[in-house]
């Protein structure tokens, strides 16, 4: 199996996650009021998503360009992972304080 075909199997459908959660992230943040944290904090994180989408964005076209010849920077994915760690326990504790919500974000 190529490199580059490899790297499709692996990549395309890792990078088509991260653009998923990271939308819900951003919707999620977006939209709801977390009372158990304050408004800067908040906003800090959905700050922190939106320049991990653009990061996305770059490091997917770069890797398009490449015609899937290069890899993405493992750091930078494992940093997009905690991030996406962060709010899955922010969604997880809304979820606990709002048992009755109809969000099923992050």
């Amino acid at each position: 199996m190529s490199k580059a075909k490899l790297l499709r199997q692996i990549l395309g459908p890792l990078l088509e996650d991260y653009h998923y959660w990271f939308e819900r992230c951003r919707r999620f943040l977006q939209e709801e009021t977390l009372d158990f944290i304050s408004p800067e904090v908040q906003q800090s994180l959905l700050e922190r998503v939106l320049a991990a989408q653009a990061e996305l964005q770059a490091a997917e076209a770069l890797y398009r360009l490449s015609d899937n010849e290069v890899g993405i920077d493992p750091a930078l994915m494992a940093k997009w992972h905690r991030l996406l760690m962060e709010c899955a326990e922010l969604g997880r504790c809304f979820r606990q304080l709002h048992p009755s919500s109809d969000s099923s974000d992050s």
